[in-house]
């Protein structure tokens, strides 16, 4: 049904402080990095194939077996994936019509997937959330997920969306300085936000961190503080945010200067 707004305003008028656009038809859609799969011999970096499900599942209830109870508890049953999970088999259609795209490692001496990443869009907000990453307990070493890393970062960069969030477990640190490395905001930390799996028939409201980063021109459609309205309370919390996220953005811009001048020194 199409949806009458003639009678209709907003509450305020916002946008004197960005870009505005007339409402369009809005797609995201995965769409594989040029490179194609990456990885060594060994090692291969792809998108999920069907074959694969089984292993996939197996990975996530040896690596992230927390989930458990929770609404990401799919991604231990291989018979929930069908329905929700882009394949590389039917990548054609599944890249626009799945809402999650994963990435995985396949150890080609096993034929078995031992890291594994998880995006989900939501398209209507032109939004990917980096919704998790895991690595099998034995395989566990920086160099194995590099690539899977970038192979899921380009996924989503090709993919139409203007705007990526994530979140971390505040017991994994090592995801969160991953965020802060990459240059991306911190939104807050939201208390109780998931259900875990605690082990030993127990279950707990997990706090997560939660980070966001614009993609293209998506910060020129957002709204500044010039016309926000905030209690007191809020705007306190927002400007000791401002002034963390600022120290984030020039350490991270910092690192791509110092990367550049690298490369142009071994450059012939």
């Amino acid at each position: 049904m199409k949806i009458d707004l003639s009678g209709s305003r907003p509450y305020r008028k916002m946008g004197r402080t960005c870009r505005t656009r007339a409402p369009a038809e809005r797609r995201v859609v995965w769409t594989l990095p040029e490179e194609g799969p990456l990885g060594d011999r060994r090692f291969r970096v792809q998108v999920l194939r069907r074959d694969l499900v089984e292993s996939a599942a197996e990975l996530w209830r040896a690596a992230y077996p927390e989930v458990y109870g929770s609404p990401h508890e799919f991604l231990l049953d291989p018979d929930r994936y069908e329905h929700l999970v882009a394949f590389q088999d039917t990548w054609e259609k599944d890249s626009s019509s799945k809402v999650h795209c994963m990435s995985v490692v396949e150890d080609a001496a096993t034929g078995k997937v031992v890291a594994a990443t998880l995006l989900t869009k939501f398209e209507a907000n032109l939004e990917v959330e980096f919704s998790f990453a895991a690595t099998h307990p034995d395989y566990r070493r920086k160099t194995l997920t590099d690539d899977l890393r970038y192979f899921t970062r380009m996924i989503a960069l090709r993919s139409g969306a203007e705007y990526f969030t994530t979140f971390c477990e505040t017991w994994h640190d090592i995801t969160q300085n991953w965020c802060v490395k990459g240059g991306w905001n911190i939104t807050g930390i939201s208390p109780g936000r998931f259900i875990r799996w605690n082990g030993d028939g127990e279950e707990y409201r997990a706090c997560t961190v939660h980070f966001c980063r614009f993609v293209g021109k998506g910060a020129e459609r957002a709204t500044q503080p010039e016309e926000w309205y905030l209690a007191p309370e809020v705007k306190e919390i927002w400007e000791l945010m401002e002034r963390v996220n600022r120290k984030i953005e020039e350490r991270f811009q910092e690192r791509v200067r110092k990367a550049i001048r690298r490369r142009c020194a071994l450059s012939p």
